[in-house]
């Protein structure tokens, strides 16, 4: 069985939203079994910051939707878009 790398922006609900504290509330969301390989704020657009998540994850069937699920109910979070999940 492999690995799978994910990668999702989480795009706050707006500019006031403490990409530290949306941070710090992402381990105790995660599914078992994921492992959060980095969280990285980035600039997005007209002001507005972004939540990069990279994680590593056994290639398990529903592992990535039910990390998705997960990342959508982190206070603060918008919406949750992928921007690559991969085989490794």
């Amino acid at each position: 069985m492999g690995k799978v790398a994910a990668v999702y922006n989480l795009m706050p609900q707006d500019t006031e939203v403490s990409m530290k504290d949306m941070a710090k509330r992402i381990p105790d969301i995660v599914p078992k079994g994921v492992k959060i390989v980095r969280l990285e704020e980035k600039p997005f657009a007209f002001g507005l910051m972004i939540l990069e998540a990279t994680f590593l994850m056994e290639d398990i069937a529903g592992i990535t939707d039910d990390l998705e699920a997960s990342l959508q109910k982190v206070e603060g979070v918008q919406t949750v878009e992928p921007v690559s999940v991969s085989l490794i």
